[in-house]
C-alpha cells in the first residue's frame, strides 16, 4: 500500500509487523456495462453452493477502471472486469460477482480475503475516445478473454441488470478458507458490502464483445446475448469503515 491510508491497529491479515493493506481506498470509477441474458440454469450451478436466489437470466459484464486508485498508485490506475448476477439473499437486494478480474495485485488479494470475491488476475485496455466511444480487452496470463467496442448512442436501448427503478445495491458473496489438512473449507460465512457511488446518468449506446473460450476461465462458456450497454461514471467510490455499510451476515462454516 502506497496510498495515504494507515492500517487499523490488528485489522490485516499478516501479522501486525507486516500489514498486507488497508481496509480504506478512494477513486473516481468509470464503467462500461453490458447487460446480457444467459440461460438462467448456467447462472443457477455456479451459484449452487451459496444461499443466494437468483432474481432473473441477466448478467452484467462491468468493465471498470478506477484512475488513482489507492491501492494501485504505481500503476495510475485499477481495472476490474466483474460478470454480475442480481440475486436476494437475508432480505438484501443485491448482486454478486460470478467471476471477477482485477490488474492489481493487493486489490486481488484484499477482495478474496475481506469479502470473499472471486477475483483473479488480469492484465487490461481500456481506452476512451473524444467521443464518449470505449475499446479494450481483458486478459489473463496471455490468454484473450474479451475483447470490447461501445459507441455512444442516445437513441439505443437503455437496458438494466433488472427492470424498474430500484437496481440490486451492494454486494454479496460466500467468503471461504481452504482446509489445511483436507480438500474442503475449514471456515465459510456471508459478507455483504455497499461501497458509495454517485453514478452519473447512464449514456446508452451500441456494443460489440467478443468473450474468449478457456478452459480456466470459462465465461465464453455463458453464451450471454447483448440487450444492450451503457457508460457511466462516479466520483464518489470508496472503501472502508467510515464510508461502507459492510456486514458479516452468517457463518457457514463450522
Amino acid at each position: 500500500m502506497f496510498g495515504k491510508y494507515k492500517m487499523h491497529p490488528n485489522s490485516g491479515v499478516n501479522p501486525p509487523y507486516a500489514p498486507a493493506y488497508p481496509l480504506e481506498w478512494e477513486c473516481p470509477l468509470r464503467t462500461l456495462e453490458v447487460v446480457t441474458r444467459v440461460e438462467r440454469s448456467k447462472v443457477e450451478a455456479l451459484l449452487a453452493d451459496t444461499p443466494f436466489d437468483l432474481v432473473n437470466d441477466r448478467v452484467a459484464f462491468r468493465f471498470m477502471l478506477s484512475p488513482g486508485h489507492t491501492l494501485a498508485l504505481h500503476a495510475g490506475a485499477m481495472f476490474d472486469l466483474m460478470v454480475t448476477v442480481p440475486v436476494r439473499c437475508e432480505g438484501l437486494f443485491t448482486q454478486t460477482h460470478i467471476f471477477m478480474y482485477c490488474t492489481d495485485p493487493m486489490g486481488i488479494a484484499a477482495g478474496r480475503e475481506i469479502f470473499g470475491y472471486t477475483k483473479k488476475d488480469a492484465t487490461h485496455r481500456f481506452e476512451e475516445g473524444t467521443d464518449g466511444s470505449v475499446e479494450g480487452w481483458v486478459r489473463r496470463r496471455g490468454t484473450p478473454l474479451a475483447d470490447f467496442r461501445f459507441t455512444p448512442d442516445d437513441g439505443a436501448p437503455l437496458v438494466r441488470l433488472v427492470d424498474g427503478d430500484e437496481q440490486p445495491a451492494g454486494e454479496i458473496h460466500v467468503r471461504r478458507v481452504p482446509h489445511p489438512e483436507r480438500p474442503e473449507p475449514v471456515y465459510a460465512d456471508v459478507v455483504y458490502r455497499r461501497t458509495p457511488l454517485e453514478y452519473s446518468p447512464p449514456r446508452p449506446g451500441r456494443v460489440t464483445m467478443t468473450l474468449h473460450p478457456s478452459e480456466f476461465d470459462p465465461i465464453a462458456a455463458l453464451e450471454p446475448e447483448i440487450l444492450g450497454a451503457h457508460f457511466m461514471v462516479s466520483d464518489v467510490y470508496g472503501g472502508g469503515f467510515a464510508v461502507e455499510d459492510r456486514r458479516l451476515l452468517k457463518r457457514l462454516i463450522p
